[in-house]
């Protein structure tokens, strides 16, 4: 009679088990894949949806803690339909397009939340792990390119600026910055191997982000690396840990310098660089450049209420705002702006939250807020809102503060901090 009450029950365990590795390993895939996204749906697009069905029947739980990220979202795509209505002749301008992937971005938002509170430490090392290598596959694939090692080396750069598997050098550089600060801080703490290989793979995608010659992903990797050491560092519950961190800052700074000095060497290089490096470009300046015309704009969308509609901005002022925040009103209305000014701010504050809160997860969300701080700011410079890392690094922020929330969550001490540890987590 044991026996019999026990196979069952055996079989259910197994069954339960084959589940959940196998939706780790479509998650795994998400990432992995999205080095390469010049087509759409992109592979990794399409493995999300399908994961999405695995988790249909299971299901994540989306925590009270969530809901006011969702309830945010629901209100951001509801303003992008209405403004969406008062578009003519859409088949020329695809603003039905531009409503869809808001949706869908979202929707991943979520989803990443959902998943990461479930199992803060195990999940994000599961995502981070086949992150890295996608973003070093995409990375070889922008020195592969930018260097002409191939005859069919032009499918990744655009106006010798390095893209790897992306349409826009922009977008490529700026989804290296998560895997290269996560990596950085790994390195640092000695929560991965300190080999060759994973030094050269930081090498590689820090190389590809510079040959993408984007100013804005210049300034985010910067920043967010700055204030992942700075809050590593004074967060560290050992002086061990900032030994480590204060002498990795040293080694990486150096680093990047002997990286940069090399890459200059080459005339090719410091041409576009020098190019590059100015802060306000023609385009940028004037009463009809990009910054002139986001100005110009603010008016005439205060007298619509539903705003332009989405990709109406550019029939008005001949290209894209270039600014996600004046792009939200001017896409998804009053209603749209509003909302997303709400989300970036409680983004902003569950992030810092959760990062001065002692958990068994800390450092992995001091990476994901130190990101999310950066991203946050590049809004300004440029539209994010479609960035697939963007909703990434929003569901990894929002899924730590959601399992900081957790009555069973363990309050980090003396005995609990594996991942501050350099023996914790050999990938």
């Amino acid at each position: 009679m044991s026996t019999y009450a026990t196979e069952p029950n055996r079989a259910v365990v197994l069954g339960e088990n084959a589940r959940i590795k196998l939706q780790n390993a479509f998650i795994s895939l998400i990432f992995l894949t999205s080095f390469y996204v010049t087509i759409e749906p992109a592979v990794c697009d399409l493995i999300f949806f399908f994961t999405l069905v695995l988790f249909y029947r299971s299901g994540l739980k989306i925590t009270p803690t969530i809901m006011p990220l969702m309830a945010l979202l629901i209100l951001y795509n509801v303003g992008g339909i209405l403004s969406y209505m008062k578009v003519r002749d859409d088949l020329d301008y695809g603003s039905y397009k531009f409503v869809f992937t808001t949706f869908y971005m979202s929707l991943s938002g979520i989803f990443i939340a959902a998943y990461i509170a479930e199992a803060p430490a195990k999940h994000y090392l599961l995502i981070m792990r086949a992150y890295w290598t996608g973003a070093t596959i995409a990375a070889i694939l922008g020195l592969i390119g930018y260097f002409h090692f191939t005859s069919f080396s032009s499918y990744f750069t655009l106006n010798d600026r390095a893209t790897g598997g992306f349409k826009d050098p922009n977008v490529f550089s700026t989804y290296l910055v998560l895997p290269a600060v996560g990596m950085l801080q790994a390195l640092a703490l000695g929560t991965i191997k300190r080999s060759p290989f994973n030094f050269l793979r930081v090498g590689i995608i820090l190389m590809g982000l510079f040959l993408a010659f984007s100013r804005g992903a210049w300034i985010n990797v910067m920043l967010s690396t700055g204030l992942m050491m700075v809050l590593t560092f004074f967060l560290a519950p050992t002086m061990r840990a900032r030994t480590n961190i204060a002498f990795s800052a040293v080694a990486a700074i150096g680093a990047v310098i002997v990286m940069i000095i090399f890459l200059m060497s080459i005339p090719e290089v410091r041409f576009l660089f020098l190019d590059r490096l100015t802060l306000v470009k023609n385009y940028d300046a004037g009463e009809t450049g990009r910054f002139g015309n986001q100005l110009n704009s603010i008016p005439l969308l205060l007298q619509y209420p539903l705003g332009l509609g989405p990709y109406q901005f550019a029939l008005v002022f001949r290209e894209n705002p270039h600014n996600s925040f004046v792009n939200a009103f001017s896409s998804f209305g009053w209603l749209g702006g509003i909302t997303y000014l709400a989300m970036v701010s409680s983004n902003l504050y569950v992030g810092l939250r959760t990062v001065f809160k002692r958990t068994e997860f800390q450092p992995y969300a001091i990476t994901a807020f130190a990101c999310l701080v950066a991203v946050s700011l590049q809004a300004v410079q440029i539209d994010t809102e479609h960035w697939r890392h963007l909703w990434w690094i929003i569901g990894l922020n929002w899924g730590f503060f959601a399992a900081s929330q957790l009555a069973t969550t363990k309050a980090a001490d003396s005995s609990n901090l594996d991942c501050w540890q350099p023996a914790a987590a050999r990938i």
